[in-house]
């Protein structure tokens, strides 16, 4: 039994796609980036995941047009038939934040399109999760005719294990965030961005992925409190980190740094944890001096207080010249890279992690 995660080229732009060893499929944000003009480096994020028909779960972390991009016009949506053809690709269960359903001042109308799906399949109670409950969703549940009682098996709040067992039993999925309390104010669209660890299980193994979103450093301060507070300190253990914000320094600290960004008490203790051989991705374009971000000081924090652990830029994997998507193959021996050749994808007897 194995899975595979996959964190694709997209500039300053995030998706992640897990496949299970029984062919179910968990899409972490969808940001169709690529124009085709000469000389974009991106990756073409439709082509590259036209096999697929539909998703098991597809997560939208938060609204921001770099998470959604070109949404609208790649999956099939329920509560319109302009949205609905033979070419798009189906959601089997679609996971937003109760701030993503909420929020009335969408920038993008690819994130106005998702959210009616969410409102749509929450108004008829299928097919959804919402991550946290604030009292303003019960006050839209109510608005909108529904005894918010009736809806308390989609909702999941902070500190949920999800067995995901209708996905397999290789897979359990910790929530970390949103808090409800963040949830009230969506004014700033990071802060209730859903923060997971995914927990992959083969054999006796557990391989440990936070996936991070877009969120800020105030809110991993609370998650690694309240985590140390619970005696769940091992739900902040990471094999894989997907560093937020595209490797701001907002990740870390209110200040950039000089040299390199401070991380606050609890942001350090968390890069503390990454188990040996662990890696750290970062979805965004080539870190220098110039980029803002990504911020060349927050690269240096993340390999200095992580005790130099591999850190990986989507758009400089294997090299920055020519990106292709970072794979890793995740079995009983933890995670290998998937390496590239000249010209196939080949798997890598590279270093694991335990």
């Amino acid at each position: 039994m194995s899975q595979k995660i996959t964190f694709f080229p997209l500039g300053n732009a995030e998706s992640c796609l897990l496949e299970l060893s029984n062919n179910k499929t968990m899409l972490f944000d969808y940001a169709h980036t690529y124009t085709g003009e000469n000389g974009d480096k991106r990756i073409n994020l439709e082509s590259e995941l036209s096999k697929h028909t539909q998703f098991d779960v597809v997560l939208f972390s938060h609204a921001h047009d770099d998470h959604v991009k070109g949404a609208k016009d790649f999956f099939y949506f329920d509560h319109a038939v302009k949205y609905q053809n033979d070419t798009r690709k189906k959601i089997s269960e679609l996971w937003v934040s109760s701030a993503f359903i909420l929020d009335s001042e969408l920038n993008s109308e690819d994130a106005r399109v998702i959210r009616q799906e969410a409102r749509h399949r929450l108004k008829n109670n299928y097919g959804i999760k919402v991550f946290s409950e604030p009292n303003k969703l019960n006050k839209w549940l109510e608005n909108n005719g529904i005894d918010p009682n009736e809806r308390k098996n989609i909702i999941v709040h902070a500190g949920k294990l999800l067995s995901c067992s209708d996905l397999s039993g290789e897979i359990e999925v910790f929530v970390h965030a949103p808090f409800s309390a963040d949830a009230e104010e969506v004014e700033d669209k990071n802060e209730p961005s859903i923060v997971l660890q995914l927990r992959l299980t083969n054999n006796n193994n557990t391989t440990k992925i936070l996936m991070t979103g877009d969120t800020p450093h105030t809110v991993l301060e609370k998650i690694v409190d309240i985590s140390k507070s619970k005696n769940n300190e091992d739900y902040l253990n990471w094999d894989i980190y997907d560093i937020p914000h595209h490797c701001s320094y907002t990740g870390l600290s209110d200040d950039k740094g000089d040299w390199k960004t401070i991380p606050t008490t609890q942001v350090k203790e968390l890069l503390s944890w990454g188990n040996n051989n662990s890696v750290m991705v970062a979805s965004c374009v080539p870190v220098t001096t110039e980029t803002s971000p990504p911020h060349i000081e927050a690269k240096r924090a993340y390999e200095y207080y992580s005790d130099k652990k591999k850190f990986w830029v989507t758009m400089e994997y294997p090299n920055a010249d020519s990106p292709k998507p970072l794979r890793y193959k995740i079995d009983h021996l933890g995670i290998s890279e998937m390496t590239y050749s000249v010209n196939p994808i080949i798997t890598s007897p590279a270093p694991r992690a335990g």
